[in-house]
């Protein structure tokens, strides 16, 4: 029976609507128990497809239990067993985009186990383009997971207050199939007010008398009428939770299931086949409050051996305070994990360190390696730190060791420095070979790049390692250490290491960084190659969205900005969906760098970058003062540069980041025209002529480092020296395939004096879209008796093309080229094209 809501079932059947025609999104509904959520629901859902899934109280319920059943009803697999919780991610994402046009309700949110929010979290990011409405039913107030959610932008929220007096009367005269007095109904609401269960139990009892306060007493009094055997039969069943079994019902109340009709006929519970429920949480919830601590404590007990599940088995036995707890309470937690429900396995480790009994700081190990994979990484240092407490007072330096080494990957983070020293202290006692060889890898991995007197680990912990895990830690801290730009050949040579341990997919990433590099563009393709294939035999997303961003690295290196653009914004849709914390950073290094080359969107960019650099580490203000540079704010630019200066001597060469910041040096004194610092700087960077200015490979390439050595010499007034290096910096980005750095190599060389190469700048930077390099192009070459198309002409002229190889060049016509030339030769007043070369170099 459902009556009133017709403002928001307007609301939720519009935004169907919209959701059908491809503008998908959540609506999360609050309210208190018994305001009509689920009537509501069930009033959108008819005569359309609908899906459903349902939460269960306590933590007795499975992980992912709402969405099981909802894939279910979908016809869609929905496989939680493997060795990847972000792929399980994604592939639940992409069932679900293969879904169709569909309505999908989550009742009782608020009972939601932790993994099941997480991928609502996950899938609600990617619900804007997807034909499916998910309505979410809760009670308030919202959880924290939930708060996020209604945040989201294709979020929205109803709350469900009492009915109003007119539909109070309604659903009075629908129930008993007459109207009530004026006097009657004013009662009902007031006491009610205006709950639909409330006013629904109310008009269920038959007694008049000694009206109840709340709904509770309702149903107590509503169960009492039935007589003493069945409402002990109905408490009993209440410790079971609102859905259950026949058969469990029958173990722990030695009664047939036929002992539950005189309540199934009283509307109290709900019975199929094999299963029972009652007709409402509030029901079961007033039930179980009616029972002492020690008959809960014996049903509790009587009802784990007869449920189905380890998690229902593992809560039964907690409530019955069973000795057996412990040890089914870790079996749960096992069996989440396996299920890659990282944040429910948390749950039951967290239950088991609740139990009675000495400190554990295996238990504490366990749950941090749970919240870790979760990712909830400050949560997960709390337990290690918990635990190394506990390891210290014990005298255990095993639980030291294995608590620094469970954060992974950690790096530039305020957590750093305590692993660091948290390494540090378990080194000082006597360890095992294998937890010394993780301890020293991790000490390795989280040293201070910047510290004065970093001390190489990495090489013991690779002489110690054995088993393969350790070995690739060991590895990883050995390229950590060999991040500086002189250890290229040998960061080579772990990566085959790696590959050969098993790990191809770190391994030829290594390799393309490597080779990336070195500028050489056949082995690097070889190796992307290779790490395709493995990244679509994994089907990992993370690894997915690593691979999209290499492909976005070289759609800018070959000028197909906009390709650049679009696989950075799907990188960054697969960044999101997985969680990860480094996606929007990279993002924005990438709409940086579009910005940049293009002209588009720098304002934006500016503003961006500004916010990062007002938090981020103090070199990123270089960042900054180079985008102000593009803007013409030369001024602003100037001032962050000159405040920079005094510090970038001391940048040691070993950080990761050192050759960058050598670029973007070279590339502020080229902008400012300054010469303080070139020489040093020129001094430092020639052994490297010859590279490319890269970082890791799924990021934008820096070109080549003799281009930027050619700044410096033109700058320092080494006209010949600035001419090799910026000949060999535009053979080099011919030799990557990169029209961009041709172009930027070309513009460098005008500056000597060379305008067919300003000519070409101009050609190759506006064919690409380069508006700011062919803005500096056209100043070189001066206003002149040729317009910017006829310099273009001329230029092509000069390589020896013929008029049908420029049109073709420049997507014209060859009559449309004939008429350029014909307006040059008048223009110069030359009688034939070798003229017009020779006017070019002149």
């Amino acid at each position: 029976m459902f009556v009133g809501r017709e403002r928001e079932l307007a609301f939720l059947t519009a935004r169907l609507d919209e959701a059908r025609a491809g503008d998908g999104g959540l609506v999360l509904i609050e309210g208190e128990a018994g305001a009509g959520k689920t009537a509501l629901a069930h009033a959108l859902t008819r005569g359309v497809r609908a899906a459903w899934g349902t939460c269960l109280d306590g933590e007795g319920g499975t992980p992912f239990r709402p969405w099981t059943q909802l894939f279910r009803s979908l016809g869609r697999p929905f496989d939680v067993t493997g060795d990847s919780r972000a792929r399980l991610f994604d592939e639940a994402v992409e069932a679900l985009a293969g879904a169709g046009s569909a309505l999908l309700v989550i009742d009782d949110l608020h009972w939601a186990d932790p993994s099941s929010l997480a991928l609502l979290q996950t899938v609600a990011a990617e619900l804007p383009d997807m034909p499916l409405l998910l309505v979410g039913l809760y009670r308030g107030p919202e959880s924290p997971e939930l708060r996020s959610l209604l945040r989201g932008r294709a979020c929205s929220s109803l709350t469900l207050t009492g009915l109003s007096p007119g539909e109070v009367s309604k659903l009075a005269a629908l129930t008993l199939g007459h109207d009530l007095t004026p006097k009657t109904l004013d009662g009902l609401r007031e006491r009610s007010g205006g709950n639909p269960l409330f006013v629904l139990e109310l008009l269920k009892l038959k007694d008049g008398h000694g009206v109840p306060n709340g709904v509770r007493e309702v149903i107590e009094q509503r169960v009492a009428g039935l007589g003493e055997p069945t409402a002990r039969l109905l408490s009993h069943a209440a410790v079971l939770g609102q859905e259950f079994s026949l058969a469990t019902f029958s173990t722990i109340t030695e009664q047939p299931p036929e002992a539950l009709t005189p309540a199934a006929r009283a509307g109290l519970v709900r019975i199929s086949s094999e299963n029972a429920s009652f007709s409402h949480a509030l029901v079961q919830e007033a039930l179980y409050a009616t029972l002492d601590s020690a008959e809960r404590r014996r049903l509790h007990a009587l009802a784990a051996p007869a449920v189905a599940t380890v998690e229902a088995r593992a809560h039964h036995l907690r409530e019955a305070q069973h000795e057996q707890a412990l040890d089914s309470t870790l079996q749960a937690a096992r069996h989440a994990e396996a299920r890659l429900a990282y944040e429910h396995a948390a749950q039951q480790y967290r239950a088991a360190l609740r139990l009675p009994g000495p400190p554990q700081p295996g238990l504490l190990l366990d749950l941090a390696r749970c919240e870790f994979r979760s990712g909830n990484v400050e949560e997960a240092w709390s337990r290690c730190r918990e635990a190394a407490d506990l390891g210290r007072a014990q005298h255990n330096a095993r639980i030291l060791a294995d608590a620094a080494v469970i954060p992974r990957g950690i790096a530039f983070s305020p957590l750093t420095a305590e692993i660091h020293a948290l390494c540090r202290e378990a080194l000082r006692n006597d360890l095992d070979p294998q937890r010394e060889a993780r301890v020293l890898a991790q000490l390795a991995i989280t040293a201070d790049p910047w510290a004065p007197d970093t001390e190489p680990t990495a090489e013991r912990a690779l002489a110690a390692a054995s088993d393969p895990d350790t070995r690739l830690l060991a590895l990883e801290a050995r390229r950590t250490e060999l991040s500086n730009a002189r250890h290229v050949h040998e960061r080579l040579d772990l990566g085959a290491r790696a590959i050969e341990l098993g790990n191809p997919l770190i391994g030829h990433v290594w390799r393309m960084d490597a080779f990336g590099e070195l500028g050489l563009r056949i082995p690097f393709e070889a190796e992307l190659a290779a790490f395709t294939a493995h990244v679509r035999r994994s089907r990992e997303p993370l690894w997915r969205w690593h691979l999209t961003l290499v492909q976005a690295a070289l759609a800018h290196l070959e000028g197909r900005f906009a390709d650049g653009r679009d696989l950075a914004a799907e990188a960054l849709a697969i960044g999101r969906r997985c969680g990860h914390e480094g996606a929007e950073h990279l993002d924005l290094i990438f709409a940086s760098h579009y910005a940049m080359e293009t002209g588009e969107g720098l304002a934006e960019i500016e503003t961006r970058v500004r916010a990062f650099a007002e938090r981020g580490p103090f070199f990123a203000r270089a960042w900054l003062a180079r985008i102000l540079a593009q803007l013409d704010r030369r001024d602003e630019a100037a001032r962050l540069w000159h405040a920079l200066l005094p510090h970038l001597a001391h940048v040691p060469e070993r950080v990761p980041e050192w050759l960058i910041i050598s670029m973007g040096n070279a590339q502020m004194l080229a902008l400012l025209n300054e010469t303080e610092g070139a020489d040093t700087l020129y001094t430092t960077l020639l052994p490297f002529a010859g590279r490319q200015a890269n970082g890791p490979s799924h990021t934008p390439w820096g070109g080549p480092i003799s281009l930027h050595l050619g700044r410096l010499a033109l700058l320092l007034n080494d006209k010949q020296a600035a001419q090799n290096h910026l000949t060999n910096a535009l053979d080099e980005s011919k030799a990557l395939d990169s029209p961009p750095y041709q172009a930027l190599a070309h513009l460098e060389l005008a500056r000597l004096g060379k305008p067919q190469a300003a000519a070409q700048a101009l050609q190759e930077a506006e064919r690409l879209g380069m508006a700011p390099l062919a803005a500096r192009a056209r100043t070189l070459l001066g206003p002149g008796p040729l317009s910017s198309r006829e310099n273009q002409v001329a230029a092509l002229i000069a390589e020896g093309l013929t008029n049908r190889q420029i049109a073709t060049r420049l997507h014209l016509s060859e009559r449309t080229v004939e008429n350029h030339v014909s307006h040059i030769l008048d223009k110069l007043g030359v009688p034939n094209r070798t003229l017009i070369a020779t006017w070019l170099k002149k």
